[in-house]
């Protein structure tokens, strides 16, 4: 069995963050090690407080890990500080950490923000260049690159500005009329994968469910486009059998 390190938030409604994680690993037959790095209360309709915890203890979490596991691949999620993402990359470099996977949480669908002020440019200077990959949905990939995402043209444009900040790029959550599509670029060349359009609110967790996916199916050795084509099928399963949870909008199921 392999097993991977996650560093990201715990969501107290089960849906994504560390608890998505470890529910997709156990999925695909892998272990997933956590480290912890922010606490959030939150329910179907939203979060009302998150709790960050101090980077020192995120640092503990993860040196006793490794102390122990080597990981296969690892996957970050929710960073919430500057402070934070520099230490995960602090830690990436001293460990000499390999297949890492980034999905950048910048804010809740809920609106509500996710990381702090001034904490994204730390991470596309500290964080990405130590980054084998990265997954950001179609806002996320606006953020990163400058401008607004929403056609293919303007999805490869993106793929390529986020390239040149290091990692290799998974835009997730392309929408066109009837189909979707996540797009792989690694400096080369430009892969897409289609898939036909899925109605359904319950999406709660669906870029946690890809990315720990993505970094399972990296760290059992699989090629960047291979993984992304499997992470990909396995996440419109998730999707699909989404379920009704609370008032809201419910969570997929890995």
């Amino acid at each position: 069995m392999i097993h991977i390190l996650v560093i990201a938030g715990s969501d107290s409604f089960g849906g994504a963050g560390v608890q998505a994680d470890v529910k997709t690993s156990a999925r695909l037959g892998a272990h997933a090690t956590t480290a912890v790095t922010a606490v959030t209360a939150q329910n179907s309709l939203g979060i009302t407080a998150v709790h960050k915890v101090p980077v020192s203890f995120i640092s503990k979490q993860v040196e006793t890990i490794i102390e122990d596991l080597m990981p296969y691949a690892v996957k970050i999620g929710m960073l919430f500080t500057a402070a934070a993402v520099r230490e995960v990359a602090r830690l990436i470099k001293k460990h000499n950490l390999k297949r890492v996977v980034v999905d950048p949480v910048f804010r809740a669908s809920t609106g509500m923000e996710l990381l702090e002020p001034g904490a994204i440019s730390v991470m596309k200077d500290v964080l990405f260049p130590l980054t084998g990959v990265v997954t950001p949905n179609l806002d996320e990939a606006g953020i990163l690159a400058g401008k607004k995402v929403k056609g293919m043209e303007e999805i490869v444009k993106a793929a390529k500005i986020i390239k040149q900040l290091g990692p290799d790029v998974v835009i997730t959550g392309g929408h066109f009329e009837d189909r979707c599509v996540d797009l792989v670029f690694d400096g080369k060349d430009i892969h897409q994968f289609w898939g036909s359009k899925i109605y359904t609110e319950h999406t709660h967790g669906s870029g946690c469910v890809f990315s720990t996916a993505l970094a399972v199916f990296l760290g059992e050795g699989k090629s960047l486009v291979k993984a992304t084509e499997m992470a990909h099928d396995f996440t419109r399963n998730a999707i699909i059998k989404g379920y009704e949870c609370g008032r809201g909008a419910g969570p997929v199921k890995p």
